[in-house]
């Protein structure tokens, strides 16, 4: 296998996956759903957010992750502690969870793979989660992926954690989509960025959508992968905006500045989200006063 980045990752442990996910427990009662939008290293910006709430004791009922989303919800669901989550992930760069095979990448051409085996997110999610099932997570996680069949949301709340995670973030064209249950399931921001629609079927009392999509970048274009890019962008946009209406409070970190793939400014990224849900404080503390 050829690898290449910063970093060569052992192989993951093989975890069984059964045929079907397992039936899910029943959710009810459900005050306060958290939901938690996709935007790969921007997510650093989720864990300051689940911070402030942790601080000002928010309680959290339910977590739905879409894509990044996923792992910071899983790793706050798996020890809701806010300061230990940030030692997990503060330092992180995108070589711990990105694992390059060059042959791969030239295989896309003929077969369904891509240039990321998604074996380092695996690998992260086994050393840092304790929980190795959703029925071990302290707060109950709704994990996002999309079923790249059926252009559909395909959501896992059951069965082993690791390859939902993997699922959820399997990007398009950089990683290799997902085959479990019977399906081939790709990033969950494909289908639901900030998958709103998904709490909702709980009927949570308040619904608080952290978003940390950026707007799209309007300037000239000057090649077909730029255009083919600003027009994935565009739709994300959109699809982020929509779904983000149907919240009752939302969370926008100040982070556009950031790229998907930046690592050089971690501890900003978690500031912002820091600063976004404290600047959201009031209007949460009032809703579940309302309650």
């Amino acid at each position: 296998m050829l690898n290449s980045g910063c970093a060569l990752h052992p192989l993951p442990d093989f975890i069984l996956v059964p045929d079907n996910p397992p039936p899910a427990p029943q959710l009810e009662n459900v005050r306060v759903a958290v939901v938690l939008s996709g935007g790969g290293a921007r997510a650093l910006a989720h864990a300051g957010v689940l911070e402030v709430l942790e601080q000002h004791q928010i309680p959290i009922d339910l977590i739905v992750g879409s894509s990044a989303g996923s792992i910071i919800g899983a790793l706050y669901a798996d020890e809701p502690h806010a300061h230990n989550m940030k030692n997990k992930v503060i330092a992180l760069n995108k070589w711990d969870l990105l694992d390059l095979n060059w042959f791969a990448s030239v295989q896309m051409l003929w077969r369904l793979t891509g240039p990321v085996e998604g074996n380092a997110i695996k690998l992260f999610v086994q050393k840092n989660i304790y929980a190795k099932d959703f029925n071990q997570l302290k707060i109950p996680l709704a994990v996002v992926t999309t079923d790249a069949n059926k252009g559909e949301a395909f959501v896992i709340r059951s069965g082993p954690l690791a390859p939902a995670l993997h699922a959820s973030s399997a990007i398009p064209m950089l990683f290799n989509p997902v085959r479990i249950y019977g399906k081939t399931l790709v990033d969950g921001g494909v289908a639901s960025p900030v998958p709103v629609e998904v709490a909702k079927q709980f009927s949570p009392k308040i619904i608080i959508a952290v978003d940390i999509g950026t707007s799209p970048d309007y300037g000239p274009i000057n090649t077909t992968y730029q255009l083919a890019m600003r027009s994935l962008h565009i739709s994300y946009f959109k699809l982020s905006k929509f779904q983000t209406a149907q919240a009752d409070i939302v969370i926008h970190p100040a982070i556009d500045q950031f790229g998907m793939f930046d690592d050089h400014a971690n501890e900003e990224m978690y500031e912002a989200g820091r600063a976004a849900a404290l600047q959201a404080l009031p209007e949460i503390q009032l809703a579940l006063a309302q309650l």
